[in-house]
């Protein structure tokens, strides 16, 4: 191996006692290797040992360089017998000896003695004094950004562990302080050999100290904080959540006045940011951004780590900002702060690097918002300087090239300079050159440069530009160690581009490779609140990839990937729900441990507060501890013979029984056009519709707008708004429109194969994605007399999911059982609601039907009883207010006397008696805007919880003509059964159709979920 000469002495005495490291584990070959002769030679030539020697840091050097070469020289005296090797590894134990007799072998300690050679043992008092020599060595780096300072508080320090007794406390703060040394010299080098050494010497130092010593708090943050810095290389997730911890710990131990309890926050506040960044965390990101509000508060106007913790907290509050949309005062916020840590650091103080950098980047949202041609101007200058200054090794360099593309492409964006854009593509290649093939940074890098490979094939044409682009977003979507979110973004825009260009076998694969990649993204181990997040951002994947799939002619394909990126949420919670019955047969043991953590990450209550506290947080850790077990689990499961495929995504073969029983339609829309899936038992056939996703788009708005009109009690008072009458007619329209473009050329092409209902209607499934949720399906068709629609031809039925139809099948009620226990929740009265008077003739006429039914009424109908009696019923009939939030389906709700009942609350039920539910309540059927396609409705939420059938409502029920329809459809279910509900609603909105046929709102709201 060559030494160059750039190679420092400390670096060559780290790579020596690597060697005798070796050696001590039994690698004597070390000892005769060329390399190794050589680098002992080499340090033994950097000093003069026959020169004085004054000061601390030549002492130290000399010292460490002695005891280095003098063992080397002895371990080879010891195994070949050289003289030479003796003679000189005898005369630099002299050097040692003169400090630290402890460390010289017994042979050449008793001769030194016998010599009457003199030495020195410092007292503890003297090591401390060169510990605290060593530390504002550190501090002067940390002002000027100089290396030379960490390579001689390297030396001091590694003399004080050489001098420090065994087990002494000493030697623990002098490996504390040398792992902050060895962290500092990785980010202004980015060496990435002292990184690894300082995660060692952290690790050492934590082993030498007690937990009541005053350094133990200090080499936990250590510790953490060089443990972020390797997470930034490696993406580990687990040696961080132990970083969290320790740090918390370290926060906890902290006297308060303790003069490093505001940078052990500041490290907490960066673990934790890098957690959300890969987990999703939301409450992550609040508990960060309170740790280092506390550390800047608490840091002196004077202290060098303001700038940096100035700039980390701009940079936690812009990253707050982005899924909010940040606005104009946010922004400047974010911009001042930045702009005071700069007004505090000089050129050449190694945190102003990072704090240009952030500063540039609020710069340019605040110019895509405000559009000032400075703002950009100046953000570019900022991001070129930091790449003129910093060294092409540094762990910023890559962030900072990164910058510069940015500007660079909003300028070519915004001002149409070619230069700019060619500038941003050779930038990015240099980015992205820069950093290890595995580098998590690596995937974010090359999904910007694939968007400026991309944006230069618009604007040019040349298709090298598409493929290169295509290249470098099918690299970023493989990359392990980047967040799971990211590897989906990258490949979202790769099928994109292929799309564009027709290729739609490239665009089907890159979609599946998203689909895969989402279900990590949407962690199990955060709040349900943040998978919600983190799926809202890619709404349409699922219906982009299966419309892909049907223009490559995959169609099976098609419907496996629609069944995969729809109802994440609902197949997590039948996950836990299922009896893996052929792994019980298979491996007991292991069944039993998954079928636990399974059930108790379902049980996780949801936490996330403004001000998360302790418990929450230990909540929080207590889940995703279960997520990452459940991943332990699920590998060691697929490791055994025939479950390689357990617990993934079903195959097209499996979805195909959903249609045993008769057709499952699921309906399509994208950018590409709309399509039906027609699911039979022979398989499955595309119909492309007549409609665009524009004009689908415009009908489902005017429906919704039409709903909101009906229930104003004063519509049409302001401009834009519809009269009652308008509403109306919009109705009629729509569900003319539907039948002509939608369910009339479905209907004809379906064979009437299903199980036939009294009056010879076939049996027929929805399984509506996107907008087309809605959108009452099964009330499309022209109802003026003579007219076609759906009601005259099929039964109709809805399934959030295929896997949901699949379940409820599976796990039919046992008829031969015990009789149904009923029960009957009304609210005539709701405070704050609007009176319901007929939910208690509702109620009555169902008691009376049902004598033995459990009747919770008015007051008696909180949530702690209903909750309660679900867990025990069979059937359950709900007359009382329900809303549905589009924005926020999940916080979708039945009004019950004392609070809202959630929808989250139901699915965290387990109902295994449950077969009928009836829910005469507002909205209760109807899913979201922003998770379309997670088909979240309450109805759909009581249906997983347990209840194979259910009844529900897309809109707001008339009161008045409620207990009719329930009266029909009760007598309908004595005389035929709980097997036959779809059927006998089917039969009741006949009944009552032929009554208000030109009134669709007050009949066409019910609709049935189950087999």
């Amino acid at each position: 191996m060559s030494w160059g000469a750039e190679v420092g002495i400390e670096d060559l005495a780290f790579a020596l006692e690597d060697r005798l490291a070796a050696v001590q584990g039994g690698g004597v070959a070390v000892l005769t290797d060329p390399d190794a002769v050589a680098l002992a030679e080499r340090l033994y030539l950097a000093v003069d040992w026959f020169a004085p020697i004054e000061g601390a840091v030549p002492t130290a050097r000399a010292f460490n360089l002695a005891v280095l070469v003098a063992t080397f020289h002895w371990h080879r005296y010891t195994h070949t017998g050289a003289e030479q090797d003796l003679s000189r590894s005898a005369f630099l134990y002299l050097v040692v000896y003169g400090f630290a007799t402890h460390l010289v072998p017994e042979p050449i300690r008793s001769a030194h003695e016998k010599r009457g050679h003199h030495h020195h043992a410092f007292t503890a008092a003297e090591l401390e004094g060169f510990v605290g020599h060593a530390v504002s060595l550190l501090r002067q780096a940390e002002r000027t950004g100089a290396v030379e300072p960490l390579d001689d508080a390297t030396a001091v320090l590694r003399w004080v562990i050489w001098l420090a007794p065994v087990g002494h406390r000493l030697g623990g703060a002098a490996f504390a302080e040398l792992g902050n040394v060895l962290t500092r010299k990785y980010e202004y080098t980015g060496d990435t050999d002292a990184l690894a050494r300082a995660l060692n010497v952290n690790l050492r130092a934590l082993g030498l100290l007690s937990r009541n010593d005053p350094y133990y708090p200090v080499v936990l943050s250590n510790l953490g904080h060089t443990t972020i810095r390797r997470f930034e290389r490696d993406g580990e997730l687990e040696p961080l959540r132990a970083a969290i911890d320790g740090l918390r710990r370290a926060v906890a131990l902290a006297a308060p006045d303790d003069v490093n309890g505001a940078a052990y926050r500041t490290n907490l506040a960066a673990a934790l940011t890098l957690w959300y960044r890969h987990t999703g965390q939301a409450a992550a990101l609040d508990e960060a951004v309170e740790a280092l509000t506390e550390a800047v508060r608490d840091t002196a106007e004077d202290h060098p780590d303001l700038p940096s913790r100035l700039g980390s907290l701009a940079q936690l509050l812009d990253l707050r900002d982005e899924a909010s949309s940040a606005d104009e005062d946010s922004t400047a916020t974010i911009i001042t702060l930045f702009r005071r840590a700069l007004s505090i650091t000089t050129d050449g103080h190694p945190d102003r690097p990072a704090c240009m950098l952030g500063l540039a980047s609020a710069l340019h949202t605040r110019f895509e918002s405000a559009g000032d041609p400075d703002d950009l101007r100046m953000a570019i200058d900022l991001c070129r300087r930091v790449c003129r200054t910093m060294p092409t090794t540094g762990y910023l360099y890559p962030k900072a090239l990164s910058g510069l593309a940015q500007g660079l492409q909003i300028r070519f964006r915004h001002f149409g300079q070619r230069r700019a854009l060619d500038e941003a593509v050779k930038v990015l290649r240099v980015a992205a050159g820069a950093l290890p093939r595995d580098h998590p940074e690596r995937a974010q890098l090359l999904t910007e440069l694939g968007g400026a490979l991309r944006d230069r094939f618009t604007a040019e044409g040349r298709p090298a530009d598409r493929e290169l682009a295509l290249q470098a977003l099918r690299e970023a979507s493989q990359c392990a160690s980047a967040p799971a979110v990211w590897r989906v973004k990258a490949a979202v825009d790769g099928a994109g581009l292929a799309a564009a260009a027709h290729d739609f076998t490239a665009a089907t694969e890159l979609y599946a490779t998203a689909l895969e990649q989402l279900d990590l993204a949407a962690w199990r181990g955060a709040e349900r609140g943040d998978q919600e997040r983190v799926l809202s951002q890619f709404n349409p994947l699922s219906n982009e990839a299966a419309a892909c799939a049907i223009r490559a002619g995959q169609p099976e394909r098609a419907v496996e990937l629609l069944e995969q990126g729809r109802g994440v949420l609902l197949a997590r919670v039948l996950e836990a729900r299922t009896d893996h019955g052929a792994l019980r047969d298979h491996a007991p043991a292991l069944a039993d441990q998954l079928a636990e953590v399974l059930d108790a990450l379902h049980r996780m209550p949801d936490t996330r507060t403004p001000a998360p506290d302790q418990a929450a947080r230990t909540a929080n850790d207590h889940r995703a501890d279960l997520a990452r077990r459940r991943d332990a689990l699920l590998a060691e499961v697929r490791s055994l013979p025939g479950f390689g495929d357990f617990l993934r995504p079903p195959r097209f073969a499996t979805l195909r029984a959903a249609a045993a029983n008769g057709p499952v339609v699921l309906l399509n829309a994208s950018r590409h056009g709309c399509d039906a899936l027609l699911l039979t038992r022979d398989g499955v056939r595309v119909l492309p519709l007549r409609c665009s996703v524009e004009e689908l788009l415009d009908r489902a708005t005017a429906f919704t707008q039409a709903l909101v009109a009906a229930r104003d009690p004063e519509p049409g008072d302001e401009d834009g708004e519809l009269t009652r009458f308008e509403a109306r007619n919009t109705v009629t329209d729509v569900l003319g429109w539907l039948w002509d473009t939608v369910a009339g050329p479905l209907l004809a092409e379906l064979p009437a194969n299903g199980r036939l209902d009294d009056g010879g209607c076939p049996r027929l499934w929805w399984c509506p994605t996107s907008l087309f949720t809605l959108l009452p399906l099964h009330a499309a068709g022209h109802h003026a007399p003579g007219g076609e629609a759906v009601l005259d031809r099929v039964v109709s039925s809805y399934t959030p999911t295929l896997r949901a139809l699949l379940h409820a099948r599976e796990h039919a009620q046992d008829a031969s059982g015990a009789p149904p226990r009923r029960l009957v929740v009304s609210l005539p009265c709701t405070p704050g609601w609007p009176d319901l008077p007929n939910a208690e003739r509702e109620a009555a006429d169902l008691l009376a039907r049902y004598p033995d039914a459990e009747s919770l009424t008015g007051r008696a109908a909180e949530s702690t009883a209903v909750l309660d009696a679900l867990a025990r019923c069979s059937w359950a009939h709900f007359a009382c207010h329900g809303a549905q939030a589009l924005e926020q389906p999940s916080l979708g709700a039945l009004f019950l006397y004392d609070r809202p009942l959630l929808l989250r609350e139901i699915m965290e039920l387990r109902l295994d008696r449950a077969s009928l539910a009836f829910l005469s309540a507002c909205d209760s059927s109807r899913g979201g805007l922003r998770l379309a396609n997670e088909a979240i409705s309450f109805a759909a939420a009581l249906h997983v919880a347990g209840f194979r059938h259910v009844i529900g409502t897309l809109w707001p029920i008339n009161d008045a003509l409620a207990p009719e329809v329930a009266a029909l459809v009760y007598d309908e279910l004595a005389r035929r059964g709980t097997d036959f509900t779809a059927a006998a609603l089917h039969d009741a909105i006949r009944r009552t159709r032929s009554r208000y046929p030109r009134a669709p709102l007050t009949w066409a709201p019910y609709v049935h979920i189950g087999p």
